[in-house]
């Protein structure tokens, strides 16, 4: 190769992993839009929607709340009062960290809006799919405003009202 040729390669392979990484970025940040589907027993739960995500400048719809929860797993309970006091959580590493609602099902918040909880999931493999997820909630230990439960790892979700 001529002098010079190894240095513009090196740039154009740069360039492409910076626009690649951009790109992903960009795509994570982008929700999706929330779509009610009926479950076995005919309630409607906040699911994924197969509307593809346009990045024209409209108005985005109104990501209205998902339904109340009906039944929930004893193990909530456990999940809500580690909120509350601050621990001992589950998973300490991970619990109270920030969740991004990239699945675009709950209310749009700010970034950060949202902390997530692992809930134990008796006979699952750890930590298994339950999660809590609060909004609202300047800092751990503080009480939360929103209250939301998914039981199949943010394939849907319930509003929790404790």
């Amino acid at each position: 190769m001529r002098p010079g040729s190894w240095q513009r390669l090196l740039l154009v392979v740069g360039l492409v992993v910076v626009l690649v990484f951009a790109g992903i970025q960009w795509r994570q940040a982008d929700g999706g839009e929330p779509a009610a589907a009926p479950t076995a027993s005919g309630s409607p739960v906040a699911t994924r929607s197969a509307t593809p995500v346009t990045s024209s400048p409209v108005t985005p719809p109104d990501r209205s709340e998902p339904p109340a929860c009906s039944r929930l797993p004893a193990e909530v309970s456990d999940a809500v009062a580690a909120v509350r006091n601050d621990g001992p959580y589950l998973r300490p590493r991970d619990d109270g960290g920030t969740f991004g609602n990239r699945e675009g099902l709950l209310p749009a918040k700010p970034r950060g809006y949202y902390r997530e909880y692992t809930v134990l999931a008796p006979g699952q493999k750890f930590p298994g799919p339950r999660r809590l997820v609060t909004g609202g909630q300047p800092r751990l230990g503080t009480e939360p405003v929103d209250w939301f439960y998914t039981s199949d790892h943010y394939e849907s979700f319930c509003q929790l009202r404790p």
